[in-house]
Order: C-alpha cells, then sequence, then structure tokens
C-alpha cells in the first residue's frame, strides 16, 4: 500500500513535531548521507550554529537508542546511518500515534473524531478516506 501522503503537506511537517530541534538537525544530514560520523555532522551543523561535539555526539547516541540511527564501529570510529527514510519514520510515528488515540478513547470516538475534523479542514479527503477503507475492508476479506 503506497505511503505518499507527504504531497498533502509541507515535507517534514510531522518530524519537526516528533524530534527535538537538535534531533531533527541531525537527522535531516543523516537521511541525506549513506553514512556519517560525529565529526561529519558537526561540521555540517557548526556552519549554522556554534555545537560542542560532544553535544552531538550524546543526541546521536540518543538518536541511535531510539533506533533512529544505527552504529557501527570502524577501527576507532563511529559511523552512523539513518535506520529508517524520513517517510518510513513518520509513518511510523503515525501509526503509534493512531495505535495510542484508539487505545485511549476507543475506536469509535476516536473514528468520529477523525472523520469529523477531517470533514471541518479537508473535505475532498473524505473521498480517499472511504477509498482506503474500501481496500483495507477487501484485503481483510482475501485473507
Amino acid at each position: 500500500m503506497p505511503t505518499h501522503s507527504s504531497a498533502h503537506r509541507p515535507p517534514g511537517q510531522a518530524t519537526e513535531k516528533l524530534l527535538g530541534e537538535l534531533e531533527l538537525a541531525i537527522m535531516r544530514v543523516a537521511w541525506g548521507r549513506p553514512s556519517v560520523t560525529v565529526r561529519d555532522v558537526l561540521n555540517t551543523l557548526t556552519k549554522k550554529r556554534a555545537l560542542a561535539y560532544t553535544t552531538v555526539m550524546t543526541v546521536m547516541g540518543r538518536l541511535a537508542e531510539k533506533g533512529l540511527l544505527v552504529a557501527e564501529k570502524r577501527g576507532k570510529t563511529h559511523h552512523y546511518r539513518a535506520a529508517l527514510t524520513r517517510e518510513e519514520f513518520e509513518v511510523q510515528a503515525a501509526g503509534k500515534v493512531v495505535s495510542s488515540l484508539l487505545a485511549d478513547f476507543g475506536g469509535e470516538i476516536a473514528l468520529r473524531q477523525f472523520v469529523e475534523k477531517l470533514a471541518d479542514t479537508n473535505p475532498d479527503q473524505l473521498a480517499r478516506l472511504a477509498e482506503l477503507a474500501r481496500q483495507a475492508q477487501e484485503e481483510q476479506d482475501d485473507r
């Protein structure tokens, strides 16, 4: 199933809400390259603001702990790569938010509020929602 919802919103809007400012800056560097070191990220980010090597190293370590970066030691240097693409991260995060809403408020309330808010803000998407629901039902029926 395609996940191309990004055409309907500014790129990175969801990501900016999910990551801190420095985390996002680091991830933007990591998403733009196959592999980065702390020094690579520091050199890129210090063009716009002053940062300490240890600060970048600590945040990159935390991003690795969160599963957003994968660290590989080569000699004495850690090389990092993004564990997920930006879109994969946003899809995963959206799934967690939806699951949380369903668990916290129950399916009926969460669904009703989603449809009402969608109707208020983007009524053209109601037809798309109906189509996605139909496709999901067909997939469920095929199992």
